[in-house]
């Protein structure tokens, strides 16, 4: 069973681009434990069957399909970190200030659609995080980037093959130092959404 997700307060946040403001409506930082090297980001009532996400392979940073999405971390033993945003729209270059301003690893994008709510975690039985969103339901453009992926899998391979015994105390602390090293950044924007259209708001965080 793994742990209750750790939640950081919601910040909101304004970038002046070319055009306009873009807003930060949402950010919550909490660990996710990788079941099977894996977790997922999706919505309500998500058909994880239907146009399924391609497998992932070689090492593939994230698989998508029509209302989920499929992130690797390489391991599946060791909690890592992600940061939640919601943008009322697309963020430039100029959003990244502070942690996610340090340089990321890896990066990639997907459309997504999402009924007014996303979770993050490994399945549907509770061990997930869950964020309603501002925009409501509709298409969402995902941003996903990475760091120290390969880092904390080699490092825990490592831990496996320098203690014999791994219920022993000293595995488990060595272990825990990986805790939340790994880092991904998930950031949601509406993507294709008719203008002049004004979504339902609802309050930003919930506990799932």
């Amino acid at each position: 069973m793994s742990r209750r997700p750790g939640r950081s307060a919601a910040g909101r946040g304004r970038v002046n681009v070319e055009g306009g403001a873009v807003q930060r409506l949402t950010r919550i930082r909490f660990l996710v434990f990788p079941d099977n090297g894996l977790f997922r980001v999706h919505g309500l009532g998500a058909r994880f069957d239907r146009g399924a996400a391609p497998g992932l392979a070689g090492g593939s940073l994230l698989a998508c399909g029509p209302e989920h999405l499929e992130l690797s971390t390489l391991q599946g033993r060791i909690e890592v970190s992600v940061v939640l945003e919601e943008w009322d729209q697309l963020p430039g270059p100029d959003a990244d200030t502070g942690p996610e301003a340090v340089p990321w690893e890896e990066a990639g994008t997907a459309t997504v659609f999402l009924r007014g709510y996303v979770s993050v975690g490994t399945d549907t039985s509770g061990r997930t995080l869950g964020v309603r969103l501002a925009g409501g339901t509709g298409g969402y453009h995902v941003e996903v980037r990475a760091r120290r992926r390969h880092a904390v899998a080699a490092r825990y391979d490592h831990l496996l093959q320098h203690y014999r015994d791994h219920g022993s105390a000293e595995f488990r602390r060595a272990a825990e130092s990986l805790r939340g090293q790994e880092e991904f950044l998930l950031r949601l924007s509406p993507a294709g959404r008719t203008s002049g259209n004004d979504p339902v708001r609802y309050p930003t965080v919930v506990s799932g």
